[in-house]
């Protein structure tokens, strides 16, 4: 899971792709049953854009040629650059691979701009029953992608370092966090001890919006309105937890400036920090394998501390997708479809920290004892919030950009608070008057 420079050429390649392509290519529907395609596509070669997360080992590759014949060619890119190239092929008319990630909140863009292969045409009810995320990625009445990555956000704590600073009870709000995180730092345990991304990119935005559901408010009213320009408000509460703990408290690492969404990760499972306020939650695997991780016995997960003890949380899922310019449109789904088995599901948890969409796969890990903090896990599902409850503002990627701009701008001094804050607000306004 976008330079100032993408903010501009996004725009523009969406009203073009908007005037030029009205609608999404469609396949006969095919069976589920893996047997369906084996071999079928054997020989074709299936390229694959995906952000670092979604590294498939090469033997996994391997097996999924063995068993239908068909070549993978991964190509990973960062996210942003991932995006832009996504954006800016279809909006050529041009595939930018057969299968790529979907984002949340793209679907009403992709959708209306008919950049992606229905996939109702592939893949049966049953099929998409057990997907627990299904909804988040249909347009009008098809499916736009299917969903691969449960995204949701939860809180990872460094239980060692919280014990050698004489911490012996979790935070359950964000005040008590920050102020664990001071204490941590002047009992000289970690220097560093809260994690987050200042960089000028996406995963910059998500500590901000989590604190703001955190803080018990808002980013926008139901008709879209700014709602955290105000001091009170949650939305300025969580910004400037932010800020103050970069600037004022010093807890976070100035480094930070230059970190995206992968250094929080990198640096936490090192033992580099104390505090991973708004981690993945497939990160679980991760921070408890040793192979990958150095804190496997001191990571703990816990609920995302909220206003008055109250724990919230928002889902920012991602699918896979097929664009509607493929060549090579039913040897992407056999892709997908093999990906969707439930040993591969477990797989990419286990292996990749990619978290279930599966029900069932859910529960069976859990059960098995194969979901590292799982009763926490299960108590955080239902507390799973929209981000945007009223519905995704159709200029969020814009908005989205501004942010992580505007954010950037505050940790580097840049930027006031109040600057940065009132600079946002102002956004939101003109992005609510430019769209009809």
């Amino acid at each position: 899971m976008k330079k100032k420079k993408s903010l501009v050429l996004i725009i523009t390649v969406l009203v073009l792709a908007t005037l030029c392509f009205t609608g999404c290519g469609n396949n006969d529907k095919q069976t589920d049953s893996p047997e369906a395609g084996a071999k079928k596509f054997s020989g074709t070669t299936l390229n694959v854009l995906l952000p670092p997360w979604y590294e498939f080992s090469p033997a996994m590759l391997d097996d999924f040629t063995k068993e239908t014949g068909i070549k993978v060619d991964l190509q990973i890119m960062d996210w942003d650059p991932c995006l832009d190239k996504i954006v800016t092929s279809n909006a050529a008319g041009v595939a930018p691979a057969d299968v790529t990630v979907m984002n949340w909140d793209w679907v009403g863009k992709f959708g209306a701009a008919g950049w992606c292969e229905p996939l109702n045409n592939h893949f049966d009810d049953d099929f998409f029953e057990d997907i627990t995320t299904r909804s988040l990625f249909k347009y009008k009445d098809q499916y736009i992608a299917i969903p691969i990555y449960n995204d949701f956000r939860v809180t990872y704590i460094n239980k060692d370092y919280f014990k050698k600073a004489g911490i012996e009870r979790m935070p359950t709000t964000p005040d008590e966090l920050m102020q664990d995180a001071i204490t941590i730092k002047e009992k000289g345990v970690c220097e560093y001890p809260l994690l987050v991304p200042f960089t000028a990119t996406g995963a910059t935005t998500t500590p901000w919006y989590l604190l703001t559901k955190a803080y018990g408010g808002e980013l926008l009213s139901e008709t879209n309105e700014p709602l955290f320009a105000s001091k009170d408000s949650a939305g300025y509460k969580a910004m400037e937890f932010l800020i103050k703990g970069l600037k004022d408290y010093q807890v976070i690492d100035p480094a930070s400036i230059g970190w995206k969404g992968t250094d929080v990760v990198d640096n936490f499972k090192a033992g580099q920090g104390a505090i991973d306020i708004a981690g993945w939650a497939g990160n679980v695997s991760l921070y408890t394998n040793p192979k990958e991780s150095k804190i496997v016995d001191s990571v703990q997960v816990i609920k995302v501390p909220g206003q008055n003890g109250k724990s919230r949380t928002y889902g920012l899922q991602e699918g896979l997708s097929v664009p509607a310019k493929s060549k090579n449109k039913e040897a992407a789904v056999e892709f997908i479809r093999w990906l969707n088995t439930p040993e591969n599901v477990e797989k990419l948890f286990i292996d990749k920290g990619i978290f279930p969409n599966h029900h069932s796969t859910i529960v069976k890990l859990a059960n098995e004892g194969k979901l590292p903090g799982g009763q926490t896990m299960v108590e955080v599902l239902p507390t799973i919030e929209s981000l945007f409850p009223q519905g995704v503002p159709e200029w969020n990627m814009e908005f989205e950009t501004e942010t992580f701009t505007t954010m950037n701008q505050m940790a580097k001094g840049a930027m006031t608070l109040d600057q940065g804050m009132n600079h946002l607000a102002d956004t939101v306004k003109k992005l609510n008057q430019s769209k009809p």
